[in-house]
């Protein structure tokens, strides 16, 4: 077995190498490179893609037959919690024992890869969070196909970036294409795909990053339509579209008040979900069988719900919403109540919170759908019930609020914006959905900083800047700045010789080897200085008493987004930049200077 897959690593380093010099050999660039490559990636995210919604199929009418009545559910109450637990318990046992990356919503992690990562996402995590997800959204677990579809292609995207032996600063390029290729091929959204990807993770709208994504995008969906055989909307919404509703501007501050309550309604859902994540990691419990414990709150509520409203259907809360969006956005809402309708918002936020919070495995982008529809329905309805409106525009405020949720989570308006038009294709609503989604995202940001997404982050300590700043930093290498040839001393050597040596070469930070030249730490010149400020201990100081020795070393190929965190984080001006292959022999010193002018060079240069 070892033998065959050194044989295998063999033939795989042989293609990588042939493949680069076929490239180099018949002139492509970097950027025809790319678009080549995106056109692999969306091809091969769009067939995951579709094997992922089979996989979806398969477990969903095995547990509850082919409506929302059948399979092993045949309508009996207490199976709401056999299903449900049996799925989260293989997806425990996927999670802990095969890839902890697909437990969750799985955006975070993809985001964290990208930016501490350098892009690698392992190969095995699209298989595990396509089962994974499969069986939480099959067996009724509250979640979508948004966060796996994204983990899945960042994951194809980020494989065959490793397997062509892509460039560090490429890497992010071909894990977006990855995303936009899966939100396209999933959702019937090549736009929105190509927006999500750069709007949430690149943060870069240049020609260069846009053009791969965008191929990447058209390929994947074209790819999933050949598949599926269909090219329709994820949503009906004939009402609206054929004269149903017309937007008037008189309703803006009814949009206003629409988009200030999905604010609201984000925000207690992000708060939620985290404080039930915070809640999970508390309980001593066995980590593969925590997400049966959601699984189980999340059956419990299914039978109290079919108890108290005599039903003998799946409760609508359960799985990825959509039969219940769908009823939301048609003529069935005016049937509805106010009262029913925030039931189904807090009781899918509840399943939501239950179903990932402990550890399951799918995406939040459905449940916000089904929130934001519920809230913005209850609202249409208590204006229509009031003379306000008339009760056919009421599914119209049920859609606007879809994507003003979806903007209050995401803190991405435009994406949001664009996949409610791409999955339902009703222009009509067009106005208010973009004038609700501001108002949602700007009141999401005034109460809660960071989204969805990016809270997991900064909890870990990961920072997201703006577009400008880190999107540069990103792109250059500490290869890409001039470095200073350091001055070498030892932990022996008196602070005399160290003035002596500044003296003579002007240097102002050093670095502390042993009689070997392994790296030791780093003497500065602001150490020196105030060793200075008493000069009769300079004659009896050495190096070694001195040296600051948790001062880490940089790689050439980190990126200076990285390198500028290592000067905040240790308080230097200089910082000793060590040899790939062996870390403990530094080969130069980048100055904190030396960053800030590259970058500068790079701002003028985009500018000029």
């Amino acid at each position: 077995m070892t033998r065959s897959f050194r044989k295998l690593a063999v033939r795989s380093q042989r293609f990588r190498i042939r493949f680069r010099q076929k490239v180099a050999a018949v002139g492509v660039g970097d950027d025809t490179l790319m678009l080549l490559i995106s056109i692999l990636i969306g091809t091969a995210t769009g067939i995951f893609a579709h094997v992922f919604f089979f996989l979806i199929e398969i477990a969903r009418r095995f547990a509850y037959g082919e409506g929302s009545y059948g399979g092993m559910f045949g309508g009996r109450a207490w199976m709401l919690i056999v299903l449900p637990t049996v799925g989260a318990l293989l997806v425990g046992f996927i999670t802990r024992y095969f890839a902890r990356e697909a437990k969750g919503h799985g955006v975070p992690e993809v985001m964290d890869a990208l930016y501490r990562g350098g892009g690698e996402i392992r190969p095995r995590v699209a298989s595990a969070k396509a089962v994974a997800s499969a069986l939480t959204i099959g067996s009724g677990g509250s979640a979508g196909t948004e966060g796996p579809i994204i983990q899945i292609g960042a994951a194809i995207g980020s494989a065959i970036g490793h397997h062509l032996h892509i460039r560090r600063r490429q890497r992010g390029i071909v894990v977006a294409c990855g995303v936009s290729a899966g939100i396209a091929a999933i959702f019937n959204a090549p736009i929105a795909g190509v927006l999500f990807a750069l709007e949430i993770f690149l943060r870069d709208f240049s020609f260069r990053t846009f053009s791969p994504v965008v191929f990447s995008s058209v390929i994947g969906c074209s790819v999933m339509h050949v598949l599926s055989g269909e090219d329709a909307a994820i949503f009906e919404v004939q009402a609206l579209r054929h004269g149903g509703y017309e937007f008037i501007p008189v309703e803006l501050p009814l949009f206003l008040i629409l988009g200030i309550l999905c604010a609201l309604g984000a925000v207690l859902f992000i708060r939620a979900l985290y404080f039930t994540e915070d809640l999970t990691d508390l309980i001593r419990f066995p980590e593969p069988l925590k997400p049966a414990l959601g699984a189980v709150g999340l059956g419990v509520l299914g039978v109290l719900h079919m108890l108290g409203t005599s039903s003998d259907q799946m409760p609508a809360f359960f799985g990825n919403g959509y039969p219940a969006i769908q009823a939301i956005l048609g003529s069935e809402l005016c049937q509805m109540t106010v009262t029913g309708l925030v039931m189904l918002f807090f009781l899918k936020l509840v399943a939501t919170c239950l179903t990932l919070g402990s550890g399951g495995s799918g995406g939040v982008f459905a449940p916000s759908l089904l929130l934001g529809a519920a809230l913005g329905g209850a609202f249409g309805v208590a204006l229509a019930k009031m003379g306000v409106i008339h009760s056919s525009s009421a599914p119209a405020y049920a859609l606007v609020g879809s994507a003003a949720l979806v903007a209050g989570t995401t803190h991405a308006p435009l994406t949001a914006i664009v996949i409610l038009y791409e999955i339902t294709r009703a222009p009509v609503v067009i106005l208010p959905v973009m004038f609700a989604a501001i108002i949602a995202t700007s009141g999401a940001q005034l109460m809660l900083r960071d989204s969805i997404y990016t809270l997991k982050l900064r909890r870990r300590g990961v920072r997201i800047g703006t577009v400008t700043d880190l999107t540069i930093l990103r792109r250059i290498t500490v290869e890409d700045v001039e470095t200073l040839t350091p001055q070498f001393v030892h932990p022996e050597d008196p602070l005399q010789r160290v003035i002596d040596l500044a003296g003579e070469t002007g240097a102002i930070d050093f670095v502390v080897v042993d009689e070997q030249g392994v790296y030791q730490g780093m003497l500065t010149g602001h150490d020196v200085h105030t060793a200075l400020l008493q000069p009769e201990a300079v004659l009896l100081l050495v190096v070694g008493e001195l040296v600051r020795a948790g001062v880490p070393t940089i790689s050439p190929d980190e990126t200076l987004d990285v390198v500028l965190d290592r000067f905040a984080r240790n308080d230097v001006e200089s910082l000793p930049v060590a040899d790939v292959a062996d870390t403990s022999h530094v080969e130069g010193l980048i100055t904190r200077q030396a960053v800030m002018r590259r970058y500068q060079e790079e701002l003028d240069s985009r500018t000029g």
